[in-house]
């Protein structure tokens, strides 16, 4: 059968643009092809569990490692992407953060086009957003984000708690102390200082890309779950259908792959469109010869610090060493969404520092010069600070243990040995992780960009009825937890593709 837009990858950033194509005025047909299950288990949906579902359920999980890392003492690190409906949004860690507006300035800089500017951004979040605003009077002094600055009638839920975990105030009001600005508001654009980061849940229970926008499908747009596509076919220079799971299927118009910063360039090197050693090491037919596909892979990573806090500090230890308390806070949290786990795992706190120190050393003068640019700009952080989170050292007691104040602190859990730069460096090679943020592996850019795979209206270079559009295209890795910005690259991507077909017409 013949669609007139097929999608690949039911991620954030695919389900977007195939939802909104389908919705379009003008109603074409919309094939959405994803390799996993249906993922319709509700159980995974738990806020309280975001932290474990990815382990917790391995069949929505592709549960790649990268290679031995060289600089981290030959460690393999897990590079986890979530599979079936939802992508990795059924699987992440639920944190929203929309980023520096700055971030996005320079996107629409470096690739000449004002439609990723902030002005533009902010006007998608809009779209997508259901914003809670509304929150809890006692915690307004740390999270109270302003009604004119984010969506109301989105599908994608974002929340706060209504009960914040014990010492979470504490933390913030110590971190006042220090001299960190509070920020009541960390997705205005200016990200920096620190403050509460909502949850994209709703009433405890995680909002994902299958829940926000396939919900309810129109009749007019198909999905296939247990769909792999290995290749792309095409006519010349036109792409004009996939193979999934064995089965051909053909686009009049387009194809989409929205598949991730991982798998999209892998379909398009097995498609035959790629740097021409990489396809000919491997025996696959040069159908489009483009440098950037698969190189280029940005990402963030975080060392997790531990310590043990004194008994009373914190109220984890209570309920998740105790299997009875913990099946009882379950039962309840089943029946009416109360109890424990409508607290507990479902606030985090997160502070993005300037360092203008940093600028002076060695290291930073040796970067590109675009990229000293873009860090000196004045609302993008040097670096992030997370806390409550769980515990991601093997060391240590996951119930226990977290960043708190100093005087609550029994011991240094794990810790680096000193604060000389040897020790410190000898602690990130054993500890350093991903923050599974994989982004720019078919990038997009001008024309004189070499590296650059795309345009800005997301074609690939070269190609005819072919584009790209998830976390792959990002010209640098935003400064962000980057799910929101995979719901903005769907938003604009299918804005491109209605004006351009003139589906609202």
């Amino acid at each position: 059968m013949t669609y007139d837009f097929i999608v690949v990858g039911s991620g954030p950033a695919g389900s977007t643009v195939a939802s909104r194509l389908a919705r379009s005025v003008h109603a074409p047909k919309v094939l959405l092809l994803e390799a996993g299950g249906r993922n319709q288990d509700v159980k995974t949906r738990v806020l309280a569990e975001r932290y474990s579902t990815f382990r917790t359920y391995p069949t929505m999980n592709w549960g790649y490692k990268t290679i031995p890392q060289e600089a981290l003492g030959g460690r393999e690190l897990g590079y986890d992407r979530g599979k079936g409906l939802g992508g990795s949004s059924a699987i992440n860690f639920a944190c929203y953060t929309t980023g520096p507006k700055d971030d996005f300035d320079e996107w629409a800089r470096r690739v000449g086009d004002d439609a990723f500017n902030w002005e533009n951004a902010r006007r998608r979040f809009d779209k997508i957003e259901s914003y809670g605003v509304d929150t809890s009077k006692q915690y307004q002094e740390y999270a109270r984000p302003s009604a004119t600055e984010h969506g109301a009638k989105g599908p994608v839920y974002v929340e706060f708690a209504e009960t914040l975990e014990k010492s979470m105030t504490d933390v913030l009001d110590a971190a006042k102390d220090f001299g960190w600005q509070l920020n009541s508001d960390v997705n205005s654009g200016n990200p920096l200082g620190i403050g509460i980061v909502p949850a994209t849940a709703h009433k405890g229970m995680r909002s994902t890309a299958a829940t926000a926008y396939l919900a309810d499908p129109p009749s007019n747009l198909t999905i296939m779950t247990d769909a792999p596509v290995s290749k792309v076919v095409f006519d010349g220079e036109k792409a004009i259908g996939v193979v999934a799971a064995g089965n051909e299927y053909t686009a009049s118009k387009e194809i989409i792959l929205s598949a991730g910063a991982l798998d999209s360039p892998k379909i398009l090197l097995l498609s035959g469109v790629g740097p021409i050693e990489e396809l000919e090491k491997h025996r696959i037919k040069v159908v489009n010869e483009l440098t950037g596909v698969g190189r280029n892979l940005q990402d963030h990573y975080f060392v997790p610090v531990t310590v043990q806090q004194k008994d009373g500090t914190n109220d984890r230890a209570a309920l998740f060493n105790n299997p009875d308390a913990l099946q009882a806070a379950k039962d309840q949290f089943e029946k009416d969404g109360t109890g424990p786990l409508a607290i507990f795992y479902t606030s985090i706190i997160m502070g993005w520092i300037c360092n203008e120190d940093l600028f002076e050393t060695e290291e930073f003068e040796a970067l590109p010069a675009a990229f000293q640019e873009h860090m000196r700009l004045p609302t993008v952080p040097s670096w992030e600070l997370i806390t409550h989170s769980p515990v991601f050292s093997p060391l240590a007691d996951p119930a226990r243990a977290y960043l708190t104040p100093r005087e609550d602190i029994i011991s240094d859990f794990d810790v680096p040995l000193s604060a000389s730069d040897e020790d410190i460096w000898a602690f990130v090679q054993t500890h350093a992780m991903s923050t599974y943020h994989m982004s720019c592996t078919v990038k997009m850019g001008k024309e004189d960009d070499e590296m650059a795979c795309i345009d800005s209206a997301f074609r690939v270079r070269g190609m005819k009825g072919l584009r790209v559009a998830d976390m792959s295209v990002t010209p640098f890795v935003p400064n962000c937890h980057v799910v929101s910005i995979a719901y903005q690259i769907g938003e604009a991507a299918a804005e491109k593709l209605i004006e351009e077909y003139g589906l609202d017409a």
